[in-house]
């Protein structure tokens, strides 16, 4: 049996081996073949069968190597001297994630590690090995891990880059909002201080509350009625900068999960919301009908897609990237994509951005945004932009309505933030956006 397989063929187990097996599974499978963590989780069989308090167990370990992967590989080196295998060493990682900083018992941790390996075939012969490994781990591991900076937690490609662009003390902050446990941030249909004392939160900027943890939303007031959508503040602002919409036609482009054509929908515009993934466009249309908001929504390429009437008053297109700006939330983001992919995203960004310049009408705006913190991701972008389309011109951006920014934020005409911004509050996810407008 190959260890792709493990997941699918696994006997009854408990929950609590269940877990670890699952979280084991999705830290190698994120490693190995680059996938999101949470498509990896969602595909094994293993994890839909849990109770979802072991999935989110399961996801917290996975989350919680992935926001440490530097220490921990730094804690196992003086004791692991030959490489295992690709799953028996994310075994090794997550039993270590959850002795060093998730406060779990040695006994469970430990010993439910080394019965999951005995349990197959194929991993059965490192159980002893790994036995000795966390045992050391226990003794001597929070020695080795906290040896090591908070920075060896993010790759050496990301994190040179960072510190070029915006400097190590930067990328020092942001080194440490990684370690930290995410916050959730609501956008809410109206009324955000109201919600904020329902809720027990606390109202960021003017249309965002935010809770201390994420737990299960489903479960809090306002969920079914359908007055709030969960969407980092971050990802609120390219909507909030249009001030007053009612009536405008808007064209959202890339729009799933939908945040956005929410936002645009409760502002009163007339939205036509866009996407290729019929999956992603799904979760879309069940926010729409849970809040009562309206859109048309079109599954298509936005490449080849070509509407009836290509004169919309704001033509938004948050672009597929990278995503490392929400690494707070998502800290697999930043092991599940090479230089190699951000390349490829770049030459789709410059073919989507302006593509989107078409559906522009007169006096229109254009907002591209992306949820990266790669700098080629962002301004570089529209600097080529530009050049290449001479009816537009760049609307700087000087402020956001009700939030504190450092003023370096605002660079170029372009906003750029940075996941320890608001920090004293929980951070908030690194974004880019520009706005541009279509020359009289």
């Amino acid at each position: 049996m190959s260890e792709t397989d493990i997941s699918k063929h696994a006997p009854r187990d408990s929950n609590a081996l269940t877990s670890r097996r699952v979280a084991a599974f999705a830290v190698k499978e994120v490693l190995e073949n680059n996938n999101p963590l949470e498509q990896v989780l969602a595909g094994q069989d293993d994890y839909q069968s849990l109770e979802p308090r072991d999935r989110a167990f399961a996801r917290l370990i996975a989350a919680t190597t992935f926001r440490r992967m530097g220490q921990i590989d730094a804690a196992l080196k003086p004791f692991v001297r030959q490489r295992p295998t690709k799953l028996v060493y994310a075994a090794l990682q997550t039993a270590t994630a959850q002795l060093l900083y998730l406060g779990t018992p040695p006994h469970a941790a430990v010993g439910e590690t080394v019965a999951m390996l005995k349990s197959r075939g194929s991993s059965k012969g490192f159980a002893n090995m790994a036995n000795a490994v966390l045992r050391n781990i226990v003794k001597e591991g929070e020695k080795y891990a906290g040896a090591q900076p908070p920075k060896v937690n993010i790759p050496g490609w990301l994190r040179g880059e960072w510190e070029r662009v915006y400097g190590r003390q930067a990328g020092r902050k942001m080194a440490v909002q990684l370690m930290k446990d995410p916050i959730l941030d609501l956008s809410v249909k109206s009324d955000a201080a109201g919600w904020a004392e329902k809720l027990g939160g606390v109202q960021i900027g003017t249309e965002t509350v935010r809770l201390s943890k994420i737990g299960d939303v489903t479960a809090l007031a306002g969920f079914q009625s359908g007055e709030w959508w969960a969407q980092d503040v971050a990802a609120s602002l390219p909507v909030q900068l249009l001030g007053d919409i009612k009536g405008k036609r808007v064209l959202d482009l890339c729009a799933a999960p939908g945040g956005k054509t929410l936002q645009l929908a409760a502002k009163g515009a007339i939205v036509t919301a866009v996407d290729k993934s019929e999956t992603r466009l799904k979760r879309l249309e069940q926010n729409l009908a849970r809040t009562g908001l309206k859109a048309e929504v079109i599954c298509a390429d936005a490449l080849d897609w070509q509407p009836e009437q290509a004169d919309f008053d704001i033509v938004l297109l948050d672009a597929p990237c990278s995503a490392t700006g929400t690494f707070r939330r998502h800290p697999d983001v930043l092991y599940n994509k090479t230089p190699k992919d951000v390349a490829n995203l770049v030459r789709l960004q410059d073919k989507l951005l302006p593509k989107a310049a078409e559906f522009v009408g007169p006096n229109g705006t254009l907002i591209y945004c992306t949820c990266s913190l790669q700098p080629v991701e962002g301004q570089p972008r529209v600097d080529k932009f530009l050049q290449n389309v001479p009816d537009f011109r760049l609307i700087p951006i000087l402020k956001v309505p009700g939030l504190a920014l450092p003023e370096g934020t605002f660079f170029k005409g372009g906003l750029r933030s940075l996941p320890y911004y608001l920090e004293d509050k929980g951070g908030m996810d690194g974004f880019f956006i520009a706005q541009l407008g279509r020359k009289e």
